[in-house]
Order: structure tokens, then sequence, then C-alpha cells
């Protein structure tokens, strides 16, 4: 059966299911903000964390390379082989924005139980 011959209670729905599918074909799963931190605040850096959960920020080493990776709001965003770590990085106005990475744990011995202080960035 077309939709040339279908009635028009049934072509309804078929159209917003339509819609529906547009509308997440054309929107990103988990999308991840990317920021150039050498062209913005450090204070627009860490609230976008803070607002987000995690972002990915890059900058320009001194040698030239480029340097990026996952960073978040607080040490909970780390995955359960990872801590959180302050580290600083270049921004607009700074050399120094103390933001939050995730590395994998030196000392992980799938002790569940062992207590990892809680890292978060605040306003």
């Amino acid at each position: 059966m077309t939709c040339m011959h279908m009635p028009m209670r049934q072509l309804i729905p078929l159209t917003g299911l339509l819609a529906v599918f547009v509308a997440m074909a054309v929107t990103p799963a988990n999308a991840i903000n990317r920021i150039e931190t050498t062209q913005t605040d450090c204070a627009d850096i860490r609230a976008t964390l803070i607002d987000e959960g995690a972002a990915i920020l890059r900058y320009t080493s001194k040698k030239g390379l480029p340097i990026y990776d996952r960073y978040v709001s607080n040490s909970r965003m780390c995955q359960n082989y990872e801590v959180g770590v302050w580290v600083s990085l270049p921004a607009r106005d700074t050399n120094a924005c103390r933001v939050i990475a995730c590395q994998a744990d030196p000392n992980d011995n799938d002790d569940m139980t062992r207590f990892r202080p809680l890292l978060q960035i605040t306003r």
C-alpha cells in the first residue's frame, strides 16, 4: 500500500515518526564540547566544564605540537580505573588555568573500597 492509498489517519502517525528519525539523525549523540584553550579565558573554560561535565581541551605545545585531552568538572567523571588530578593549561588570560584531568591510577589494585578524594571545579 503506497502513501497515495493510505487513509489520512494512518499517514499522520507515519509523518510524526519520520520527523523523529530525522531529528535523531541530525542531532549528535553525547556530543562533547571542544575548546581551544589559548583562545578562551580560564573562567569560561572552567564554566564549560562545570556546565557540561566534560570537554576536550586543546592547545599547542611549546614545540608546536597539538595537545588535547578530555578534562572534567569533578573526579567522579573519571572511569573506575582513573583518578582525577589537578593540571594547569594555558588559557587566553593566564598560563596556568587549573582544571581536572583523568589519569590511570598507578595504585589501582581493583580495590573498590579504597578512598579516592573528590576533586571538583567551583565557580
